[in-house]
């Protein structure tokens, strides 16, 4: 879950979605669709995954003994330029899916529209202790966390001191043209970006595509001047990256 809201009357969940272009709810095939610069792609229905995690949430709570609390759930499309649209058929997503500027409306319309609370305040303080006891952190990685795929990235490198972009790299330096700056070192956030992103290893030709060059060489000497460990011979060869600190 994205996040969890617990009151004394509800628990809520709510699943962010960042998603850029036009979605389409699909109900009879329970995916959704995003189109975006004329492309079509398919995801997991996020209805499905709410209703799954309602489930999940009450069964848990009744595991520890909790008091019966309504769990509600919404989905947050949080990018507003994000056009929604579903079928004729299925009137009631507008129930479930918001933008964020809605959210705090619909939260108090959720408090208002039920009377009794479920919790005293010190059940509530126990079921968000256990709450914290039992929470572990999720495994999955920015990318799938928002819905993303590595089309998705701006490729290149942007100036550090203009964001001007993309620089250009001549006799081992790279150029902005909008500023002159001049730095032999901006490939360095880049390749931050890269092991935050997309994982701990990369080849000779991933880095090219995510510098946005096409020379193999150069690529070759600014991965050697790094001095990464590295697996493998000539175009297998795979290179580590470590940037924890």
């Amino acid at each position: 879950m994205d996040t969890l809201l617990v009151s004394k009357k509800f628990a809520l969940i709510i699943e962010v979605k960042n998603i850029a272009g036009s979605i389409y709810f699909d109900p009879h095939f329970n995916q959704l669709i995003r189109t975006k610069d004329g492309k079509e792609t398919a995801f997991p229905d996020p209805i499905v995954q709410v209703n799954r995690q309602e489930s999940q949430l009450k069964n848990w709570s009744l595991k520890n003994g909790f008091p019966s609390l309504p769990i509600l759930s919404l989905i947050v499309i949080s990018n507003p330029q994000t056009i929604i649209r579903t079928s004729p058929e299925n009137r009631k997503l507008h129930y479930k899916v918001i933008h964020p500027d809605v959210l705090p409306s619909r939260i108090n319309l959720m408090e208002h529209s039920i009377i009794d609370s479920i919790l005293g305040e010190k059940d509530l303080k126990k079921v968000v202790r256990i709450l914290n006891k039992y929470h572990i952190e999720a495994a999955s990685s920015i990318l799938e966390r928002y819905n993303l795929t590595e089309e998705d990235l701006i490729k290149g490198v942007i100036c550090e001191n203009c964001k001007g972009f993309p620089l250009i790299r001549r006799h081992g330096t790279w150029f902005c043209n909008q500023c002159q700056l001049s730095n032999k070192d901006a490939h360095i956030q880049v390749l931050r970006d890269y092991f935050h992103l997309l994982g701990s290893t990369i080849t000779n030709r991933q880095l090219r595509d995510f510098l946005n060059i096409s020379s193999a060489s150069s690529t070759t000497r600014i991965l050697q001047s790094l001095k990464l460990t590295s697996k493998g011979a000539n175009k297998g060869r795979v290179y580590s990256l470590n940037f924890d600190e």
